[in-house]
């Protein structure tokens, strides 16, 4: 028995090895079964043709202590690398754990049915994620004052780091409930109460209110009280925008005394007369003040230049010798008719004498004498006449409309820059020259008595109650070359434009240019064309304008300018900028101007 049992062992010893080999060898050639397993001819594939059975991670078979394998190494299938599962659902902590990263901003992953790991959900933006850090779009970033995200380090944080408005280096402007950042120590015209909703302050004192001592608010800031802006304060009285007596306002913002009421016709304290009006323009002002109004009783225009002065002078160089004599006589015989009366009113004068004065304005306006039936009128020798005043040249309320800055120092006038208009005659061409840039220098000449009219021109009326010990200025400048005033200005191309061309000038005249202008032709078109006589003798210069007006419109690309015209009718047509491209003409002829200089002197009239 004990034999026996022996050889049934080692025949079932044999029949098991024949099997695995069997096993083994499936999948590749047939082959004999050896006592040993292994496939005597069989394909490789066999765990057999491994050669020591040890398992393969990524062959697509699940072998020995492999947890999965999905037939390759890829890491984050859901199958590693390893051939162990990326997490396992089945173990949801630890499998949990194994997809979560740590990072706080991008929320914790879990594990799907897969073996794959899901992202978890961005923690909100401004999350803290550390010392310092908050979470922004799933990262976590330093924290800075100013990226719209309030850590637990900031009150606040509405993206930017300006002051005032209601978030200041991420702490809350105001606080009402902190006496450190309340808003008692803001201009009260700004604010003065705390907004808890919007942390800004509010509730501000309004303009003009008072703000503190001598103090009123203006546009949001607390400004001391300024006598002479113009702007009527708590304290004052009056403002006019100046610091001169006489005007119905004081120099220090109080009206004048009570007992003084201009216009009543009682010249009474302060007043220089008093002719029961308010109006200007008339001997007596609206604030009953003398008014010293001066007209050019010598009119030279200069075809020169003066270095120091006018050092251009394109409008007078134009002018050929020619016509010098005939152009000058024209305007002579404007003065001495009356045609030509260019006046200036100096307002703001607080110096009679004309010795000095910090503060003037010299307003430039034009008139006709009064020349009543039988009288002897000479516009070069006319103290104290009358002189209608032309509408155009004042406002609503009878003030000049050009108006030059200046002051007078030591017997000196001095004006400009600025614009005015000047009427002239050029040899029976009247017109208005307006001027840009325009500047006058004068002498002032001795004082006189105010001529007293017995009814009519010259002189001032009883009515007028002008004060008898009064006396001011009678002239500006000397008759003559040396100790003439000066003005200085750019003549629009527009106003030689508005000026036609001179009768003499146009086909049968006396002296007809070559070029043949007729009497729909201007100035401006003989200057831009030229005028010669007899083909040889130049009357007239062919002259571009030399100057640009800077507060007109630019045309084109600007200056200067150079205007053409049209060939047969001899009218300017064009202009070109100093790109030498075409530019609007209106616009050219507003903005270019030629240089002029005139000399001149003066006289005091009355306006009327």
């Amino acid at each position: 028995m004990q034999s026996n049992s022996r050889g049934l062992a080692a025949v079932m010893t044999l029949a098991g090895l024949a099997l695995m080999g069997l096993v083994a060898g499936c999948g590749g050639d047939e082959g004999s079964v050896t006592p040993t397993g292994t496939g005597g001819t069989g394909g490789e594939g066999g765990m057999g043709g491994a050669g020591g059975g040890e398992p393969v991670c990524g062959n697509g078979v699940v072998e020995g202590t492999e947890a999965c394998d999905d037939g390759n190494t890829v890491v984050g299938d859901g199958c590693e690398s390893d051939c162990s599962f990326s997490c396992n659902n089945a173990t949801p902590v630890t499998g949990d754990a194994k997809c979560d990263d740590g990072d706080p901003c991008n929320g914790a992953e879990t594990c799907k049915d897969s073996h794959i790991c899901a992202p978890g959900a961005n923690a909100p933006d401004g999350s803290d994620c550390g010392t310092g850090k908050v979470c922004n779009a799933g990262v976590c970033v330093d924290d800075t004052c100013g990226d719209g995200f309030a850590s637990p380090s900031e009150e606040c944080d509405d993206g930017n780091i300006e002051n005032g408005d209601g978030c200041d280096s991420c702490k809350w402007s105001c606080v009402s409930d902190d006496p450190t950042r309340d808003c008692s120590g803001l201009d009260p015209c700004v604010g003065s109460v705390c907004d808890d909703a919007t942390h800004t302050c509010g509730n501000p004192i309004g303009n003009g209110q008072v703000c503190g001592m001598d103090s009123v608010c203006v546009n949001g800031a607390c400004t001391s009280i300024v006598c002479g802006d113009g702007v009527m304060d708590p304290g004052e009285e009056c403002d006019d925008g100046n610091l001169m007596d006489g005007d119905g306002c004081q120099a220090d913002c109080t009206l004048p005394p009570a007992a003084s009421v201009c216009g009543n016709g009682v010249r009474e304290p302060d007043e220089q007369c008093d002719d029961s009006n308010t109006k200007n323009l008339d001997g007596c002002d609206s604030a009953c003040k003398f008014e010293q109004i001066q007209r050019a009783t010598w009119l030279k225009m200069q075809f020169a230049t003066d270095a120091g002065f006018c050092p251009a002078n394109r409008l007078g160089s134009a002018i050929a010798t020619a016509a010098q004599s005939q152009l000058q006589t024209s305007l002579d015989d404007g003065v001495l008719n009356g045609s030509i009366s260019i006046m200036f009113k100096t307002l703001g004068l607080n110096d009679l004498s004309g010795t000095s004065d910090p503060s003037i304005e010299i307003g430039v306006i034009q008139g006709t004498p009064v020349i009543p039936m039988g009288a002897m009128y000479n516009g070069t020798a006319d103290l104290d006449w009358w002189y209608t005043i032309a509408p155009v040249s004042i406002d609503a309320n009878r003030n000049p409309l050009d108006k030059l800055t200046g002051f007078i120092s030591a017997k000196t006038l001095t004006a400009g820059p600025g614009k005015l208009s000047i009427g002239v005659n050029f040899a029976g061409a009247p017109g208005a020259l307006r001027m840009s840039n325009a500047r006058l220098t004068m002498s002032v000449g001795a004082v006189s008595t105010p001529l007293a009219s017995t009814g009519n021109t010259p002189g001032h009326l009883a009515a007028e109650n002008l004060d008898p010990a009064l006396q001011s200025y009678a002239s500006n400048g000397q008759p003559n070359d040396n100790g003439a005033g000066k003005l200085c200005g750019n003549v629009s191309a527009a106003s030689l434009d508005q000026i036609p061309v001179p009768a003499d000038l146009v086909a049968g005249g006396a002296i007809p240019c070559d070029q043949g202008y007729t009497a729909q032709n201007s100035l401006l078109d003989v200057i831009i064309g030229g005028c010669t006589v007899f083909n040889f003798v130049t009357v007239i210069a062919v002259s571009q304008p030399d100057q640009v007006d800077p507060s007109a419109p630019v045309a084109g690309a600007g200056g200067p300018y150079t205007l053409t015209a049209n060939a047969m009718t001899k009218a300017v047509n064009a202009c070109r900028d100093k790109n030498n491209q075409t530019a609007d003409l209106n616009t050219c002829l507003n903005a270019a101007a030629y240089s002029s200089f005139f000399k001149f002197a003066t006289g005091r009239v009355i306006a009327k």
